[in-house]
């Protein structure tokens, strides 16, 4: 079964050797910086939009591949009959997707970590706010000894 994590700097879904078959695609990666929203829907129809695109769409049984609706593509991978559907919105200008949505055993478990990991992320990219950058390094005066301007003499002279 396919399941959301993070790993590093990257969201993947790591997809089940048959799952990457059936759905010819491999593991999904996009940038933590691309996750706009992640969102648990009880009711995994909700989950999906557009029309199907490549991939296996098995009525109540098993939703996997690309859907697209007009310049959006979306991969779902979801197994109606294992509950709530874990989903990310994303930045179509960071990803090859706006839209990630995965059935999970514990979605909200996996969302919450989600956030986490994407507020984490935000914040070591920006950098903690008013952090003192440290001391400046004083540069120490032409004059004093060591710091002549002229070249030392050649060692052994």
């Amino acid at each position: 079964m396919a399941r959301l994590a993070v790993r590093g700097e990257e969201l993947i879904v790591e997809l089940t050797w048959w799952e990457k078959i059936t759905a010819r695609h491999s593991d999904v990666r996009v940038p933590l910086a691309a996750v706009e929203k992640v969102t648990v829907e009880r009711d995994w129809r909700r989950a999906l939009r557009g029309e199907p695109s490549r991939g296996v769409w098995i009525g109540d049984l098993l939703q996997l591949g690309v859907r697209e609706q007009a310049d959006v593509r979306d991969f779902v991978a979801i197994r109606p009959r294992r509950g709530p559907v874990a989903r990310v919105d994303l930045r179509p200008e960071a990803s090859p997707f706006a839209r990630i949505a995965v059935s999970d055993r514990v979605p909200q478990t996996t969302a919450d970590g989600i956030r986490t990991a994407v507020s984490q992320h935000l914040l070591t990219a920006a950098g903690p706010r008013g952090a003192d950058p440290g001391p400046v390094p004083r540069r120490r005066p032409a004059w004093l000894p060591g710091r002549s301007p002229a070249p030392a003499p050649p060692a052994g002279i």
